[in-house]
């Protein structure tokens, strides 16, 4: 049990470092379209499109990380109110709903994908690129959710949130 929690939490690393390298290539995709476009008046057919895809693909590989270190946003009215009993049970309610939504979004990610896929949709640009490709980082993170989730619900208790590692 303890190499599968290893494993998970890898998991989620690695999809908050690739959260972070999409970000630093969006800031460079979108340094490099002004470059071009102010001084050699030349502007890119691909810049926007992909780093739309990378901002999406960061959101959403990257918010399991949040949710596994307590770093989202948490609004605390009810919990700072409520004796520590009821803190624990309304955080193992809240991990819970977070799961089950999860869940969800996942499965309805991977039927969109699989739509999309089935259908042959491409973007609208001269890219032309495969729609499923970047969608894929719906169902992808949707995994990395359910897992964070899980590994909450597994740690149980009461966290006050706020603390950045």
């Amino acid at each position: 049990m303890k190499k599968m929690y290893q494993f998970t939490d890898r998991l989620i690393n690695a999809g908050a470092y690739l959260s972070g390298l999409f970000i630093i290539l969006t800031t460079l995709m979108i340094f490099y379209e002004i470059i071009s476009r102010v001084i050699f008046g030349q502007p890119t057919i691909w810049a926007t499109e992909l780093s739309i895809y990378a901002i999406i693909g960061s959101c959403f590989l990257g918010s399991a990380y949040g949710v596994r270190n307590y770093s989202h946003i948490t609004v605390d009215l009810l919990v700072n109110n409520v004796n520590d009993r009821y803190k624990t049970v309304l955080a193992y309610l809240s991990n819970a709903l977070g799961l089950v939504f999860s869940i969800i979004f996942t499965f309805y990610g991977f039927h969109h994908v699989a739509k999309t896929y089935e259908l042959g949709i491409t973007s609208a640009s001269l890219l032309r690129i495969p729609m499923y490709l970047p969608e894929l980082f719906l169902p992808i993170g949707g995994i990395l959710l359910c897992l964070a989730f899980i590994m909450q619900i597994i740690d149980g208790g009461i966290h006050e949130g706020g603390e950045h590692i």
